[in-house]
């Protein structure tokens, strides 16, 4: 599996390339935007010829803002209209795959509607790929396991370019022990019944918060509730080998070093999985 992390953007794209070489990314996400904002932004020929020069380099994702809540985009055009403007960001970069939260609603069956006719929509005018992240399952989100998940990818027509974002901070929060081999069996039957197998892209962060706490709180590999075993386990699954992850976890110190020589060490053909 390639490697990398969510890497800011801030100090421009020649400081993000410099710091995924140093750290050894072969993989990167990134926000097209500030995330917190609704505030929208154009991109300069400069800002387009710097991207140019890392996405030769690097397996580049993007990944959603916090703001759009796809699942209520028919209350407030503001969640459309922000999603719209993310995807076009996105797609002038040449980034090919962008990860999405799938919001939440507190009616789970119109929250599963309104969000897979707002993919549709998106998807008719612009060509990329939406890979849906599984959430931790607080409060009212939608996705907080595969099948639920799995569900708005079969109200999208435009299945052909949805997959999945497989989270496994998430995922342990919302109740699956993944430090459990016949966990990671469940996890792989899931994808091939809810997603047709179509699983893309991982985030790799170990968990704060316990398991089946709905709470969603990232934290360094190795030091939270999850554990390197189940790091291990992952690595160890030839179904997803030939696939990319990011890290998520906090930016503290030297810790991305420390988390990517953890990582590399875990996912070295000399530690094996086993899910027995």
């Amino acid at each position: 599996m390639k490697i990398g992390f969510h890497l800011p953007i801030s100090k421009g794209f020649d400081n993000t390339l410099k710091e995924a070489v140093r750290l050894g990314c072969e993989v990167v996400q990134i926000f097209v935007k500030n995330p917190r904002s609704w505030r929208k932004k154009r991109w300069s020929e400069h800002e387009l010829e710097k991207f140019a020069v890392l996405k030769s380099a690097l397996q580049v994702y993007a990944h959603l803002s916090y703001l759009p809540n796809i699942a209520r985009a028919d209350e407030d055009p503001r969640h459309l209209d922000g999603f719209l403007h993310e995807v076009s960001l996105t797609t002038e970069l040449g980034i090919e795959s962008l990860v999405i939260h799938c919001g939440s609603h507190p009616d789970q069956e119109k929250g599963v509607e309104v969000a897979a006719r707002t993919i549709d929509r998106v998807l008719e005018g612009h060509d990329i790929s939406i890979l849906l992240e599984n959430a931790a399952g607080q409060g009212n989100t939608l996705g907080r396991d595969i099948p639920s998940l799995g569900r708005i990818y079969r109200a999208v027509r435009q299945k052909d370019r949805v997959y999945l974002c497989l989270d496994t901070a998430h995922i342990y929060q919302s109740g699956y022990d993944i430090r459990q081999g016949k966990t990671w069996v469940r996890i792989v039957r899931e994808i091939d019944d809810h997603f047709d197998g179509r699983v893309l892209f991982f985030h790799l962060n170990d968990s704060k918060t316990p398991l089946g706490s709905n709470a969603d709180r990232h934290w360094h590999i190795g030091q939270g509730r999850i554990g390197l075993r189940a790091f291990r386990l992952l690595f160890g699954i030839q179904k997803f080998a030939h696939l990319a992850g990011v890290m998520e976890t906090p930016k503290v110190g030297n810790m991305d070093d420390e988390n990517m020589r953890i990582m590399r060490s875990l996912s070295s053909p000399l530690v094996p999985g086993s899910l027995s």
